[in-house]
């Protein structure tokens, strides 16, 4: 797939087909994000590829606990709040989200099923975890882990597969570092849900919009 096409139509997926993602294209989709650039060459990244019955063990254990109501501890703090052009961004993406799947929005049991829902990866049959050392600087590090999660759901759109970038995945850092026997020094950043889109899925008929250059680019030459 040509770069721009890549850029242009990946998408998030929010529905998978109950089909396994060969360990063939899982290690290419990795080869090739393995290339992602990062400050000074120093690749803080460390990648957890997970699946099969570790994956449904670790999904029903966060879901236990999201449906328990109790609070998330993420390594990395969520964002409390947003000025307000950002915010509206965030608040119109979920309206055209839900308004696709048909949620109303006081149906608040159907919104929190598809919270649910994101707790187990969306179905997905694979999830690959972001991560890093605790002893590393959080500003550089996190601008490099950008880099590669954008790749990697790149390189998996490349073959086919579809991704969702998940903070919910890593609401609850210490049942991850649990069930994958991850060193208690590993900080969770977020959860790549990785599958085969299931193109009669409503969700995934949504695309989000982007802002047109101008109202984030100048150009300064004279």
């Amino acid at each position: 797939m040509e770069v721009r096409a890549a850029l242009t139509t990946r998408r998030s997926i929010r529905a998978f087909l109950d089909r396994p993602v060969p360990r063939e294209a899982v290690v290419a989709i990795l080869e090739a994000a393995r290339w992602s650039p990062s400050w000074g060459n120093t690749q803080p990244w460390e990648l957890a590829v997970v699946g099969g019955d570790t994956l449904k063990r670790l999904t029903a254990a966060m879901a236990d606990r999201f449906a328990r109501q109790v609070p998330p501890a993420p390594d990395v703090p969520m964002p409390e709040t947003f000025p307000d052009e950002y915010r509206a961004r965030y608040m119109a993406c979920a309206a055209g989200l839900f308004g696709t799947m048909g949620i109303a929005r006081e149906d608040r049991e159907r919104r929190r099923a598809h919270l649910l829902h994101m707790t187990r990866a969306y179905g997905a049959p694979t999830v690959i975890y972001v991560l890093f050392r605790g002893d590393l600087p959080v500003p550089y590090t996190m601008f490099d882990l950008g880099a590669i999660t954008h790749a990697l759901c790149l390189a998996a759109h490349a073959q086919g597969l579809g991704t969702c970038i998940e903070a919910q995945l890593a609401h609850y850092p210490d049942l991850v570092r649990e069930h994958l026997g991850l060193d208690p020094t590993h900080r969770v950043v977020v959860g790549i849900a990785l599958g085969y889109p299931d193109p009669a899925a409503p969700a995934n008929a949504f695309r989000t919009t982007r802002e047109p250059l101008e109202t984030f680019v100048r150009f300064i030459d004279g």
